[in-house]
C-alpha cells in the first residue's frame, strides 16, 4: 500500500520510458542548436506580452524572447517527464505553467520595452505611479495586483442595481424579491440560486448585463437567494444545511408570497448542484414544486480520473488546510486566488504589468469586481464538495441530503442547460454529460464565451450558439 492510503504509482513500462527519454533528449538538443539562429519559436497565438515592435526589431530582445520560449518549452516538457507517476503529471503541468508565467521577461522592468519607454517619456512619473500602486496593493490586497481601481463600482448603483427588497432572512441567507416591471406577471415565479463561493449578484451584474433585469422585464416575479458570509459556528454546515436553510426555505417563502404551488429554479455553477438536488429531493418525497430547472455552467457529473490520478484523502485535506483562514473557514479570497492561478497570465501578471511597471490601473470591469467579492465556505461543505467531485457521488446516485436520495434521473421537469466553450473552471463537456443525467426534456446550449460571460451576455440578434435537437448523444 502506498503512503496516505493513495493508489500505487502508475508508472509506464521501461521500454516506453526509455523511448520517451530519448525523444526528450533529441528535442532539447534541437532547441539548443536553434537558439542562436533567426526564426524558430514564436509566442503563442493571442499572447499579447510580446507584441511590442522591440521584440522583433531589436536583436537583444529577440535573443531574450527566444531564450525564454526555449526554456519555457523545456519546463513544460519536463512536466510530462516519463519518470513522473501518471497522477503527478497534471500537478506538474499546473506548477510548470505558473512558474513559466511568473518568470516571463515582461514581468520585469528591464525585460519590458514598453515600460522602459514609458519611464523615459514620462520622465520617471510612471515609475513613481507604479511604486505607489505596488505599495497600495501590498497594504490593501496582500500583494495581489489590482485588476481595476477599488472605487470603480458601487453596489446598488452600478452593480446589483435592479430594484428589490429583502423579504426573508435566516442565519445562512437572505431572500430578495425584485420589483415587477410589467402590468401583469407570469403565474409561476422564478428563484435564482447562486454558487456558495460567490455573491448572488452575478445574476444582476450591471444594467444591460443582468439576468434579473431581463427576467422582470419579461414578466417574471423574480426571487434570488443571497448567501451570507458564514461564521466559525457554521463551519460544520454541509449540503444538508445549505439545502434546508437555503433553497428549501426559499421555496416556502416564494410560495407564501406568490401563492403559486410551483417555481422555476435556476442555478449557476455550484448553485446548479443545489437546484438539481432541490428538484430531486422533492421528487423523492413525491412532491412537484419545481416547474422547470435551468443549470448554468454547472457540473453534476465529473469525469472519471485516469488510472492513478485520483487524489488521496491526505491531498484533499492539505488543499482544504491551505485554503482555510484562522477561523477555520475556507477563505473566499484564497479560492479566488486559486481560480486566478488557472489563468495567471490574464488574471495576475497582466494587471501587475499595467499597475506596477506601466504605472496605470486597468479599466473598470464589472466581472472583476464581482469575482473578487467572494464569501467564505464552511470547511465541512468544502470537504464534501471535493469528495463529490472525486467520487462522483451525485452522478452515481450515492448522495443523500436531508434523509432522501438525490437521483438526477427523477428530475423529469423540462430543463435548460448552458455551457461555455471557453470555460476554464467547468469544461463544457462536463456540463454536457451532466445534462444527460436529467430525466426530462433537456435543451442544451453551448455558448462561445467564458465561465461568467455566458451568463451575463443578453439576448441579441448577432448572438451565436450551438444547441441540441432531441436526445443528447453519448459523444459531446
Amino acid at each position: 500500500m502506498s503512503p496516505c492510503g493513495s493508489e500505487p504509482y502508475a508508472y509506464d513500462d521501461e521500454q516506453a520510458i526509455e523511448g520517451r527519454w530519448a525523444e526528450a533528449a533529441r528535442t532539447v538538443r534541437s532547441m539548443w542548436r536553434e537558439l542562436p539562429r533567426p526564426g524558430g519559436l514564436s509566442p503563442d497565438t493571442g499572447d499579447r506580452r510580446f507584441t511590442d515592435p522591440a521584440w522583433s526589431s531589436d536583436a537583444r530582445y529577440r535573443l531574450i524572447l527566444k531564450g525564454y520560449l526555449t526554456w519555457r518549452r523545456l519546463v513544460m516538457a519536463a512536466a510530462e517527464a516519463p519518470s513522473l507517476p501518471a497522477h503527478r503529471r497534471r500537478q506538474a503541468e499546473f506548477l510548470a505553467q505558473n512558474l513559466t508565467e511568473a518568470l516571463a521577461p515582461t514581468n520585469t522592468l528591464a525585460g519590458n520595452p514598453a515600460a522602459l519607454r514609458r519611464v523615459v517619456r514620462t520622465r520617471g512619473a510612471s515609475l513613481v505611479s507604479g511604486t505607489e500602486n505596488f505599495l497600495d496593493d501590498v497594504v490593501h490586497r496582500r500583494g495581489r495586483p489590482a485588476k481595476m481601481p477599488s472605487d470603480s463600482f458601487r453596489l446598488g448603483e452600478t452593480l446589483a442595481a435592479t430594484p428589490g427588497r429583502v423579504v426573508y432572512r435566516n442565519e445562512l441567507m437572505e431572500v430578495l424579491q425584485y420589483e415587477p416591471r410589467t402590468a401583469q406577471v407570469h403565474q409561476v415565479p422564478l428563484l435564482l440560486i447562486p454558487a456558495w463561493v460567490n455573491k448572488y449578484y452575478i445574476f444582476d451584474l450591471s444594467p444591460g448585463r443582468s439576468l434579473v433585469e431581463w427576467a422582470v422585464q419579461a414578466g417574471f416575479t423574480v426571487f434570488a437567494i443571497s448567501l451570507r458570509n458564514p461564521g466559525p459556528d457554521q463551519n460544520a454546515f454541509t449540503l444538508d444545511e445549505y439545502l434546508e436553510q437555503g433553497p428549501l426555505r426559499a421555496m416556502d417563502v416564494v410560495r407564501e408570497i406568490t401563492q403559486s404551488s410551483q417555481a422555476h429554479v435556476a442555478g449557476v455553477c455550484a448553485g446548479g448542484i443545489l437546484a438539481a438536488s432541490l428538484a430531486a429531493w422533492y421528487a423523492a418525497g413525491g412532491q412537484s414544486r419545481v416547474a422547470t430547472v435551468t443549470l448554468l455552467m454547472s457540473a453534476l457529473d465529473y469525469p472519471e480520473p485516469d488510472a492513478g490520478e485520483k487524489p488521496s484523502a491526505a491531498e484533499m485535506r492539505l488543499l482544504t488546510r491551505l485554503l482555510s483562514n484562522r477561523g477555520g473557514l475556507v477563505d473566499g479570497r484564497r479560492i479566488s486566488l486559486l481560480f486566478d492561478l488557472l489563468r495567471p497570465r490574464d488574471t495576475i501578471w497582466q494587471p501587475m504589468i499595467a499597475g506596477w511597471l506601466l504605472g496605470e490601473r486597468p479599466q473598470p470591469f464589472d466581472i472583476w469586481a464581482w469575482s473578487e467579492d467572494g464569501i467564505d465556505v464552511p470547511r465541512a461543505l468544502f470537504d464534501q464538495s471535493l469528495h463529490m467531485a472525486v467520487d462522483n457521488t451525485l452522478a452515481r446516485g450515492r448522495l443523500r441530503v436531508k434523509g432522501r436520495p438525490i437521483d438526477l434521473s427523477t428530475v423529469t421537469q423540462d430543463a435548460f442547460v448552458v455551457a461555455a466553450l471557453r470555460d476554464h473552471i467547468v469544461p463544457w463537456e462536463t456540463v454536457y454529460n451532466s445534462a444527460r443525467l436529467l430525466g426530462g426534456d433537456v435543451g442544451f446550449h453551448l455558448i462561445p464565451s467564458g465561465h461568467v460571460g455566458s451568463l451575463i451576455n443578453p439576448p441579441r440578434p448577432a448572438a451565436v450558439y450551438r444547441t441540441s435537437h432531441g436526445a443528447l448523444p453519448a459523444d459531446p
